[in-house]
């Protein structure tokens, strides 16, 4: 036998306490209006909850204050608003047709105001209700036990909130709704096909792990972009583009600067140590690469010898012929690059050039 909607019409009696009564008492005519309620479910992993029946009451003025005072006392004392009983008919009808045995424990009655625009007075019913969930091993339901529909619909200004037990995360929800400040909420008017909410929450969770995901995929993007930036870049500050500043040196060149230095080890020239590379200048490496290949070579040699960019090459040779450091001798296509003491090359060296 479908059981009448007990819960919400005990909350709606609880919204409607004071249509005027209280004020009467305080020797006034305040009345408490535009009352909201909200019903939290905090479920624990063997399938109890704490249930948490609160009704807001808009303070507006000091009779409305005095008005809500005397009704706070007359709630906890338990001569105004519903009693357990409500509730413990609501879980003999779920206990029936869940075969879970329930019970209402632990309850209590308090009241508080809370200051603000305007301050805001609330009547609290609180109780643990055993067995209110289905449990297993990492799965906790909710939904067999509105079979009964003894929880009607949400009606105006009455909200609706499932808290997940500690270590769980939501897995599917009926109606459809979202996680709002650590609890699925609905918001009323809100009507339930199946006598209430379905809900699952399951051990763990897959939020935390798409975060942790997200984070690990966004790590490799900025990793990969870093790197791809650092390799445009030739490993040491210098762009490959046209608009390089020109390279250039006084007195021998300065001090190589450590990225530079750094970067080239033994790539420059056949037999240096990388320790004694990192000492030279860029102008330097030039001149010891030259030498070490009998004192001229092509510009693109250079280039590939290097693995320094083009441009690069191109205007820190340009600065060295400058200053007398190297000789540029274009031959076909492409320059060929001497020391200053190298002889000009014979014929059949610049028939090969071409």
């Amino acid at each position: 036998m479908r059981q009448p909607a007990l819960l919400v019409l005990a909350v709606l009696l609880l919204a409607v306490l004071v249509p005027g009564g209280a004020a009467a008492a305080a020797n006034d005519s305040s009345t408490l209006t535009d009352a909201t309620t909200t019903m939290g479910v905090h479920l624990q992993s063997n399938g109890d909850a704490r249930w948490t029946v609160s009704v807001h009451y808009p303070l507006r003025d000091d009779s409305d204050r005095q008005a809500f005072q005397r009704l706070a006392d007359d709630f906890e004392r338990g001569t105004r608003g519903p009693t357990v009983s409500t509730f413990r008919a609501a879980a003999d009808a779920a206990d029936d047709g869940t075969n879970r045995t329930m019970s209402i424990t632990d309850s209590a009655r308090t009241s508080e105001v809370t200051d603000g625009s305007p301050a805001t007075g609330t009547l609290t019913l609180a109780f643990t209700w055993t067995n209110f969930a289905n449990a297993s091993d990492d799965r906790v339901v909710v939904g067999d036990v509105f079979d009964e529909s003894w929880f009607g619909p949400l009606h105006d200004e009455q909200t609706l909130r499932v808290y997940p037990p500690d270590g769980y995360s939501p897995d599917s929800a009926d109606p459809p709704t979202q996680l709002s400040d650590g609890a699925l909420t609905w918001h009323g008017p809100q009507s339930f096909p199946a006598g209430g909410p379905t809900v699952v929450f399951v051990a763990g969770g897959t939020i935390p792990w798409l975060l942790v995901g997200a984070l690990l995929v966004g790590a490799l993007l900025v990793g990969g972009a870093m790197a791809y930036v650092w390799r445009g870049f030739d490993g040491f500050g210098h762009g490959d583009g046209a608009d390089d500043a020109p390279v250039r040196a006084d007195d021998g060149g300065d001090a190589p600067d450590d990225d530079a230095a750094s970067a080239s080890g033994d790539d420059v020239g056949g037999g240096g140590a990388a320790a004694e590379a990192e000492l030279l200048s860029d102008e330097e490496r030039v001149e010891r690469l030259l030498a070490e290949n009998g004192g001229r070579m092509k510009q693109a040699n250079i280039v590939a010898e290097t693995k320094w960019s083009d441009a690069k090459v191109s205007q820190l040779l340009s600065a060295m012929a400058e200053e007398e450091r190297v000789e540029k001798l274009r031959l076909g296509r492409e320059n060929l690059i001497s020391l200053p003491d190298e002889d000009a090359p014979d014929e059949g060296e610049t028939d090969a050039a071409e």
